[in-house]
């Protein structure tokens, strides 16, 4: 019995990214042509695979690239008319459910957030907010440091709020050698 296996795909407006989901891929007989992709695989337990995608329009099979690893097969495919392609509303050509195919939310960008990532090519980090990576790594937003006042062990170094200043400082330390045995 031949099984379908697990295709994950996302877009962008030139390029589609699909991965393939054969975990011990033996043999395999791909072919992508200018509207359809087919694959037949056997893992390493046997096991047949078959899928054939049809797209919802045309790609350019010469630019696209296909990658295997030890769980999966990866395709980057061009899409025929480069940026002015445009998004697809669904990667095949037939509509309806497909279950097999699912939608890879780790590399989907929607429309409008890829225009504003080309609009800001200098934003190098991504739109990172920075004070969700401090909290998430224990931080906690470094908001004034609370609780790091009065530390036993270092005299002088009292709280944010109200501490000792240079002139008590001072008469401390005058204070302290004035008391030393002589």
């Amino acid at each position: 019995m031949t099984l379908n296996p697990e295709v994950l795909w996302a877009q962008r407006r030139d390029v589609l990214y699909i991965t393939i989901s054969i975990p011990d891929i033996q043999t395999n007989e791909k072919n992508l042509d200018n509207q359809k992709f087919t694959l037949k695989a056997t893992d390493k337990e046997g096991k047949e695979y078959a899928v054939e995608l049809e797209f919802y329009d045309e790609v350019e099979p010469e630019k696209s690239k296909v990658s295997l690893n030890a769980r999966n097969l990866f395709l980057v495919i061009h899409k025929k008319g480069g940026e002015t392609a445009g998004y697809w509303p669904r990667l095949l050509k037939q509509s309806g459910r497909h279950n097999f195919l699912k939608t890879d939310f780790s590399k989907w960008v929607d429309e409008d957030e890829e225009d504003e990532e080309e609009a800001n090519p200098a934003d190098q980090f991504g739109g990172m907010d920075f004070s969700s990576l401090m909290a998430n790594a224990g931080a906690g937003g470094m908001g004034g440091m609370p609780g790091m006042g009065g530390m036993p062990g270092m005299p002088g170094m009292g709280g944010f709020e109200g501490g000792d200043s240079d002139d008590e400082l001072e008469e401390q330390e005058q204070e302290e050698e004035e008391a030393k045995p002589e």
